[in-house]
């Protein structure tokens, strides 16, 4: 939930979420408690569900949390829908997608982290952040916040939430850390203050011979903003600029429907981006191209999906397919064709979560459980199942994490300065490839690379937002960009399209 939604539906000022969406809208229906079968008074079920609660009070064989019964019930009647995008938003949750979704942004310290040995481990800090402002570095073990201690993953332990909840707080106010560093015998304090921190659903590079490359992580409330900066920026890049563009919307939920809908116009100068029908008028809205293109139309445009691309993706995608504008990439997306809302609960916070319409492409076609083939099928390269156990282990021993560590730290003690160059370590990787053996762990060294990899940019904090070592759809489409592959498959789909 990033910019994977953002606009107002205009007719009845409500945000529409699609996908993992987040807008809470004032709602008043006071009719639920109207009994349509008469069989049984909702008085009579509203009794026995407090009737049931009371007796698990005095008669459990635990202490009992009335608070968290009722909302266990509240979940319990979203579940008799049978419909997984229908539920219930405790508090908690409720502003943690506003902060992540529609604002896309937040009071906090500005890291990346992620869960490691029970504690949290810092993959880098943001650029102009308090972390990074503070010193705090790529690798360092977060042990404490506010002088308790953190354990994560222990039965009685925190989540990562938690510690999230912990960590983020109202800007201008303090929150101290306790770090582990590499190297350091002695844990340390360090007392941040709390600044506003963006949330960042966009990538970008320029890759050579003018192809330029934008990945949407999810549509969030500043996605048309940065989608726009991005385009801009690519398009008035030095040496001529983008000729051509690969949009990556790979893993990419869904999001808020309008910053889906600003996606998909900025291809578009005419027609119909998606249109959403329910069983409420109300919640019928069709969504027209704008006349303007951000994105000129010589530009040839690959689109890269996978079965993880769901809602605004979808839209996105089948607006692009649909109108001809480009092609698909990849494998089919995921299938979720319809849109759902927020409604705040004015009795106990959080909110409801309700599939409020369908959403159909420019060609009238709903693609919920179906998904959207592409142009050009191309699957990632998948592991035998002998492989993948092997690899599994491997993970679990945490052997490639403790020679990539170790190496890390001796490195640090010889020179003085972190290693910033894979390549010094990857020389040494036969050496774990000796150690894998003795654990009776076989492994193509090139597979041992990639995690090896992936550790050594987690730990020095390095980010590399594309793969073009080993990420075969991305090179399928440069190969098909440069190829002129684009441009035959979209003539031969508009003269199927006349025939028709």
């Amino acid at each position: 939930m990033r910019f994977y939604r953002k606009h107002t539906l205009s007719i009845i000022a409500l945000i529409v979420v699609v996908a993992i969406s987040l807008i809470f809208i004032p709602v008043g229906d006071r009719n639920a408690l109207s009994d349509r079968d008469g069989s049984r008074n909702t008085y009579t079920m509203l009794n026995a569900l407090n009737e049931v609660i009371r007796k698990a009070e005095s008669n459990y064989y635990k202490d009992v949390e009335r608070e968290k019964m009722y909302e266990g019930a509240i979940a319990g009647a979203l579940a008799a829908l049978d419909d997984p995008y229908s539920f219930y938003l405790p508090p908690r949750d409720q502003k943690r997608e506003a902060e992540d979704l529609y604002h896309a942004k937040f009071g906090g310290l500005g890291i990346r982290i992620y869960p490691d040995k029970g504690f949290i481990k810092i993959a880098r800090p943001l650029p102009n952040t308090p972390a990074m402002k503070a010193g705090l570095q790529a690798g360092d073990y977060i042990i404490k916040v506010n002088g308790n201690p953190i354990h994560i993953g222990t039965p009685r332990g925190q989540t990562v939430e938690d510690i999230v909840d912990i960590l983020r707080g109202e800007i201008g106010t303090a929150v101290t850390v306790t770090i582990q560093r590499r190297g350091h015998p002695d844990p340390f304090d360090v007392t941040l203050i709390r600044a506003e921190i963006p949330i960042d659903s966009i990538e970008k590079t320029m890759l050579p011979d003018g192809i330029g490359y934008i990945q949407i992580s999810s549509f969030t409330g500043r996605t048309s903003e940065e989608f726009r900066n991005a385009l801009t920026e690519l398009l008035n890049a030095k040496e001529g600029g983008m000729k051509s563009l690969i949009l990556d919307l790979r893993d990419n939920p869904g999001g808020l429907l309008e910053s889906a809908k600003y996606v998909a116009d900025a291809f578009l100068s005419e027609g119909l981006i998606v249109w959403t029908k329910g069983r409420q008028n109300r919640f019928n809205q069709a969504y027209p191209a704008d006349r303007d293109v951000l994105c000129p139309p010589e530009v040839n445009v690959v689109v890269l999906v996978n079965e993880f691309s769901a809602s605004g993706s979808e839209i996105v995608a089948g607006a692009i397919k649909d109108s001809k504008r480009g092609i698909l990439l990849g494998t089919k997306t995921f299938g979720k064709g319809v849109v759902q809302q927020r409604f705040p609960l004015d009795n106990g916070g959080g909110a409801v979560s309700l599939t409020i319409s369908t959403y159909y492409t420019p060609s009238g076609v709903s693609i919920n459980e179906t998904g959207i083939m592409p142009d050009i099928v191309v699957e990632l390269a998948k592991l035998e199942t002998a492989e993948a156990t092997m690899r599994q282990e491997m993970r679990v021993g945490k052997y490639v994490n403790d020679f990539v560590e170790k190496w890390i730290k001796d490195e640090e003690q010889r020179n003085g300065t972190t290693p910033k160059d894979f390549s010094q370590l990857e020389a040494k990787l036969p050496e774990l490839m000796k150690t894998l053996a003795e654990k009776n762990i076989t492994l193509e060294p090139e597979l041992v690379k990639i995690d090896a990899r992936w550790i050594f940019n987690a730990n020095v904090g390095i980010y590399e937002p594309i793969d073009l070592d080993h990420d075969n759809q991305l090179n399928e489409a440069i190969k098909v960009i440069k190829s002129g592959e684009v441009e035959k498959i979209l003539a031969s789909t508009k003269a199927t399209t006349t025939l028709q």
